[in-house]
């Protein structure tokens, strides 16, 4: 009883710190957004090519579970993610780590909190669920609507809520670039389910194959020749054709095996303790070689801390009479060489490599890789307008003369000048070409992003908000989605729109870092 009372207080005091953060309420906002788009069609599924369910309770429920699956098992990550790496940063680890608090109690503590969260967010959707039922005027049959939430969804955040501890818990994937692993990972998580012959219920963690596969039966029972793959796709079908759906068959061995990949989870919590460090500093970093201090010369410390110490003649020098002009140019290095300490070699020669194959490939590829050539340096750019309430340098920067006129234009410029470096391949390209689209396009996304990761450094303080923004931007510039395109990649790019909103967003981190500037 005892130790359950400790997870208990441990989950709870967490859940409720990570509920008040603002991170959190943009995380709702997105599952408002994802709650509206399946309501109003934006978001299908269908068996291609324009085979769709008619939208009844069983529809929408398991529509909400796929919405879910999907995106909040893929981006509700990043949201959970964060709270052992606060620990650390807030000193109340090194407290816990006095106390008889063990590793897997801790780590269970930590993977309810998480599934909490989580499970919140689907209870929205519940609700959103049910609303979009009664606006659609079929008949509320509850069970249908919520069992594939409970069934399919729950079990799903179980394991995603487990996979954000598994990766604080390992010191080299609780930074940035776990983020990226995970993005990658996810992606990797959907194909052994729709690739493999038959259904394998411990492969289909996203119950995506669980769906497509009722999904098909359900059209093939009405149209015997939708015989195509089933699809999840955020578009709009003109004149679909339309087949009941009865729901899921829940039978006791797919009930079974969705409450296995629930304990999965759990397992993966508690396996997770044995990379964990328990908030033990030595383990934090490598330890440097200790080196034998050489002898030095006697100096002045030497001479005032020695029993008698002898007089010692000091010299100041005298400060110039004339005030040091200011010059842009050594903040703006300044600025570019913190944007790039610590790169590595090779993080240069791929990203040179990248450029050089943005030149030598054909357009329509170049585009693709001018996506992939942006998204490189996205561990750098989300550091832009955050660095310095990351790093607790906000008096040293705010105290300097004039910070909103000197130094925001220097770090937007340095991003900048990294964003053009790494898609100078493809500039390069469509002005050989004489492409004007794709060259205005190209200015634009140069001046969109260092915008946004700018002010979203500046209003959240945080690299992660940036990070999860960015790659699902990107990720949906990669589909194909013409709204969301600033780098040209569709041929009605709306690029005027971003160039306009690129100014919005500098206005906005102008006056968010003046209110800051007399706030503090």
């Amino acid at each position: 009883m005892k130790t359950i009372n400790i997870i208990y207080h441990l989950a709870r005091a967490d859940f409720l710190e990570r509920t008040r953060r603002y991170s959190f309420l943009i995380m709702l906002g997105l599952v408002m957004w994802l709650g509206y788009a399946a309501a109003s069609g934006q978001m299908i599924m269908r068996i291609y090519p324009d085979y769709t369910g008619e939208p009844n309770s069983a529809w929408v429920g398991t529509l909400m579970a796929l919405t879910v699956t999907f995106f909040l098992g893929w981006f509700g990550f990043y949201l959970i993610k964060g709270s052992v790496a606060r620990d650390y940063d807030t000193g109340v680890g090194q407290i816990m780590a006095t106390t008889p608090l063990t590793r897997p109690l801790y780590m269970i503590g930590k993977w309810l909190s998480n599934f909490a969260v989580l499970g919140v967010l689907i209870l929205i959707l519940m609700a959103a669920g049910i609303l979009m039922n009664l606006l659609i005027g079929t008949p509320l049959d509850l069970w249908a609507l919520l069992a594939p939430l409970v069934i399919i969804a729950l079990p799903c955040m179980a394991l995603i809520a487990a996979f954000a501890v598994l990766f604080e818990s390992i010191g080299w994937l609780r930074g940035g670039f776990g983020n990226v692993v995970y993005f990658l990972a996810f992606l990797l998580l959907v194909i052994p389910a729709i690739e493999t012959p038959a259904y394998v219920p411990l492969l289909d963690v996203l119950g995506f194959r669980l769906i497509g596969d009722s999904v098909a039966r359900a059209a093939q029972a009405i149209y015997p020749e939708s015989s195509g793959a089933f699809t999840f796709t955020i578009t709009v079908l003109d004149n679909p054709k339309i087949f009941p759906f009865p729901g899921i068959a829940w039978t006791p061995d797919v009930v079974l095996w969705r409450s296995v990949i629930f304990f999965l989870g759990m397992s993966t919590a508690v396996l997770s303790s044995v990379f964990f460090d328990r908030f033990n500093p030595s383990r934090l970093l490598p330890l440097k070689k200790q080196t034998e201090p050489k002898p030095q010369p006697a100096s002045f410390i030497e001479a005032i801390a020695s029993p008698n110490p002898e007089p010692v003649e000091g010299h100041l020098t005298p400060l110039p009479a004339t005030r040091p002009v200011f010059r842009f140019d050594a903040l703006f290095i300044a600025e570019l060489k913190l944007l790039l300490k610590g790169q590595r070699w090779w993080w240069y020669a791929l990203a040179a490599g990248l450029a050089i194959a943005q030149f030598t490939n054909e357009p329509e590829i170049t585009h693709i890789l001018l996506v992939v050539s942006w998204l490189w340096p996205i561990l750098l750019l989300s550091g832009v307008g955050s660095r310095e309430s990351r790093h607790n340098t906000r008096q040293m920067v705010f105290s300097a003369p004039r910070p909103v006129l000197t130094q925001l234009p220097a770090a937007w410029l340095s991003a900048f000048t990294l964003i053009a470096l790494t898609g100078s391949g493809a500039f390069v390209k469509f002005l050989a070409l004489g492409d004007t689209h794709s060259l205005l396009a190209w200015l634009t996304g140069a001046a969109f992003i260092p915008s946004l990761a700018l002010t979203f450094g500046i209003l959240t303080g945080s690299s992660k908000t940036f990070e999860i923004v960015f790659v699902v931007w990107m990720y949906l510039i990669l589909q194909r989605v013409p709204t969301l395109d600033f780098v040209g990649i569709t041929p009605n790019s709306p690029w005027q729109t971003y160039l306009g909103l690129s100014i919005v967003l500098l206005t906005v981190s102008v006056l968010a870092r003046q209110w800051q500037i007399k706030s503090r």
